[in-house]
């Protein structure tokens, strides 16, 4: 059973090394607050179950993440992506051991002149493992929204499944969103498959708010946080409270 008590890692303290190395050895929850330009890797030993959460909050950086699975290890990874400008977030799943489980869930929220990409893989090494890549975006503002990945089950990994989905709503014409999940299968009697949506924002949802009183900016800000808000299931209290602020903030246009 995963400890109730989130261990807070501010990534900043490694920002003069650029890069760090985490090995999780027991069940726990984990919060790394994200660092601009920086090199991650998470190895998490054999039979631990865990709870790996991410915040980013930095201008123009990039952000490299390592995630290796031992064998008949299971991990829920949460990331929320509040960066502001450009931000490039490249993260590899290795699903090493058998029996390894992987369950990735991304919010991102893109406004003005942000350019953002990430880039979400999974590979498969070994049989019976298990990974889910589950990507949500809103992109408003002039601003660009990127959701790229890879599943790959390699030769040699039967009886593993993988999927990706990756949406993203657009708020208006300037902006744009690309979604892009790709499959690759090497092995036979396995179970696959891959779901990209990128589309405007729902008429009859906002109708139905502003026909209700609120304005069209306060219509806006309640269906993004509604579509952003799985999310906060990978956050404490404290980060629920400020992710929700930031996702109201960024839709009012104002920094936090």
């Amino acid at each position: 059973m995963i400890c109730q008590d989130f261990r807070i890692v501010n990534l900043n303290e490694f920002s003069d090394k650029k890069s760090a190395s985490f090995d999780i050895k027991n069940n726990e929850k984990l919060l790394f607050i994200g660092c601009k330009d920086f090199n991650l890797t998470i190895n998490v030993l054999e039979n631990v179950s865990a709870l790996i959460s991410m915040l980013f909050l930095n201008d123009d950086s990039s952000f490299k993440l390592t995630i290796n699975l031992a064998k008949d290890t299971q991990i829920e990874a949460f990331c929320a992506d509040f960066a502001f400008e450009t931000f490039k977030n490249n993260v590899s799943i290795n699903l090493l051991g058998e029996g390894a489980i992987c369950n990735w869930h991304l919010a991102s929220l893109s406004q003005k002149a942000d350019n953002k990409s990430h880039s979400i893989s999974a590979t498969h090494y070994a049989a019976k493992t298990t990974a889910r890549i589950d990507n949500y975006g809103v992109a408003k503002d002039d601003s660009h929204l990127t959701f790229l990945g890879v599943s790959h089950i390699k030769d040699g990994s039967a009886k593993s499944k993988t999927s990706q989905n990756a949406k993203i709503m657009v708020f208006d014409e300037e902006s744009i969103g690309t979604a892009k999940p790709i499959l690759k299968i090497d092995d036979n009697d396995v179970v696959a498959n891959h779901a990209a949506v990128v589309g405007k924002i729902n008429e009859e949802h906002l109708f139905y708010l502003t026909s209700r009183g609120l304005c069209e900016d306060s219509a806006k800000a309640l269906i993004t946080l509604g579509y952003l808000k799985p999310i906060l299931a990978g956050f404490d209290d404290n980060h629920q409270k400020q992710i929700m602020d930031l996702i109201e903030g960024r839709m009012n246009n104002v920094r936090y």
